[in-house]
């Protein structure tokens, strides 16, 4: 998605506070333990929403890139059978669960990374990209095997018809070793973004695609191996988007430094467990809400999967656009201009609403035919055109929300972002979802009744939080580990 006018000097225009181009590290900073100073910066301009844009194209074309992975998975498994979308729709959120915990890591090393580029300390982000990588992939690899044992009784436990548990459960065990692959891509890519090179992660999701989409009908189709095929082409397409990222980032991070003297993994610690757990519940909750689908019917379920699909364009647009907010709202704290940061937030939320328009508008307007592309059930298009408008309605609230949090991710207040995610699903969206959708028989608009109360929810708290730490004057205070 484009906005409505181009910005003059995108190629010039400075990719974080530090200067450079886009693509490279900025310039070498004076480390302020190596002599008397602080650290050489180069003038940038302030904040602004043409700044935020600039870093949130890559994030976005990465985003959407990788929407195509699970899109081409959901299109190729439609055509093949009902069963085999549905066993793909009940397993696909789960391996997604492990993801999200890892990729919370991930966001502490954004974080961290991102504080200490903008005070000048390469040694510092080294030394956080360093603990960050080695944590993830020992962390993955557990999580990877817990998927790997528990896989068959979570898809019983999530209500799976007894013909879906099968595919399903193999779907989750291919995919297990590609969990800690995952997680160290996720960290390489955010410490790249900290210091503003987002591109990293654009080019990492193009290669993905490439691998994954011709490799995925040669298995599905070419060698009939249905949904197995589909986890072995994920597989083999994560695998090699580690490899490209492991070299990529090498020229472009820093490798060397003074060490720090504080200990990095409580830092990362302090900030990473409250996320991976936000994550992680987040998909959790999610998973459950594909049982409640799947407790309706068959085609529910494979309806709530196609009707999702259409949504993560609009989150992932939303997420795109929020990152940013993150990145130099961290690097402004790190330079210790907090004016800077908050601006960097209002502008941030400017931009989050250009970018809910447009998606937003193609779901409702294109939906009859992006549907028909899925499937040729007409059931099964029929519920899912049914919780369209409610679905993308649920996105609303998300706007403001998603500001909010990002500017307590780059103070550090990691928490707050998990205690107010933890209240909305606990308080509105599950128990409204099971009465509405389940209970009272609504289906699939009410539970997107229920993620709409969720939003609602999660918008106010986060607002509160953000207004309490400028009330109290501790916006640049990370959180004790």
């Amino acid at each position: 998605m484009r906005p409505a006018r181009r910005h003059r000097g995108a190629r010039s225009r400075v990719e974080g506070l530090k200067g450079g181009h886009p693509d490279r590290p900025g310039p070498r900073h004076r480390d302020p333990g190596r002599g008397p100073g602080r650290p050489v910066t180069a003038p940038a301009a302030g904040p602004s929403v043409g700044r935020l844009w600039a870093l949130a194209v890559p994030l976005l074309v990465a985003g959407l890139t990788q929407i195509i992975v699970n899109l081409v998975d959901t299109v190729l498994l439609g055509r093949l059978s009902t069963e085999a979308l549905g066993a793909f729709a009940l397993a696909a959120p789960v391996y997604l669960v492990a993801l999200v915990v890892v990729r919370g890591w991930a966001t502490a090393v954004q974080v961290l990374v991102a504080r200490e580029h903008g005070a000048g300390r390469p040694g510092s982000v080294a030394r956080v990209v360093r603990v960050g990588l080695l944590t993830s992939i020992v962390v993955g690899a557990g999580i990877g095997a817990a998927l790997y044992a528990v896989a068959g009784p979570t898809l019983t436990l999530l209500g799976a018809a007894p013909e879906l548990i099968g595919p399903g459960t193999g779907y989750l065990r291919i995919l297990a070793p590609a969990v800690p692959l995952a997680a160290a891509s996720f960290v390489l890519q955010s410490a790249c973004a900290g210091i503003g090179v987002t591109r990293a992660s654009m080019y990492h999701a193009l290669l993905v695609n490439v691998v994954n989409l011709p490799l995925g009908v040669l298995l599905i189709f070419g060698a009939g191996l249905g949904v197995t095929g589909a986890a072995l082409a994920t597989l083999a397409a994560t695998a090699a988007g580690t490899a490209f990222l492991l070299t990529y980032a090498r020229s472009r991070l820093p490798r060397s430094g003074p060490e720090p003297a504080e200990d990095v993994t409580r830092r990362l610690w302090a900030i990473g467990w409250p996320e991976m757990s936000t994550m992680g519940l987040g998909y959790l909750n999610e998973a459950l809400i594909a049982g409640f689908a799947a407790r309706m019917s068959t085609a529910d379920l494979a309806a709530y999967r196609i009707v999702d699909n259409l949504l993560l364009v609009v989150f992932t647009a939303l997420s795109a656009a929020a990152a940013p907010i993150t990145i130099m709202a961290g690097q402004a704290l790190g330079a210790g201009d907090k004016a800077a940061a908050t601006l960097w937030r209002r502008k941030g939320v400017v931009l989050l609403f250009v970018v809910f328009a447009a998606p937003a508008a193609l779901a409702l307007l294109a939906g009859p035919w992006l549907l028909a592309l899925v499937t040729t059930n007409p059931v099964v298009a029929d519920l899912a055109w049914a919780a369209v408008p409610l679905a993308v309605l649920s996105m609303a609230p998300m706007v403001p929300a998603m500001a909010y949090g990002s500017f307590l991710r780059a103070m550090g207040d990691t928490r707050s972002v998990m205690l107010a995610n933890a209240a909305g699903d606990y308080l509105m969206l599950l128990p409204l979802a099971w009465l509405l959708g389940v209970r009272a028989g609504l289906g699939l608009p009410g539970v997107y009744v229920a993620w709409i109360a969720f939003g609602l929810t999660l918008s106010l708290i986060l607002a509160l939080r953000v207004r309490a730490h400028l009330r109290r004057g501790t916006v640049s205070t990370l959180p004790a580990a």
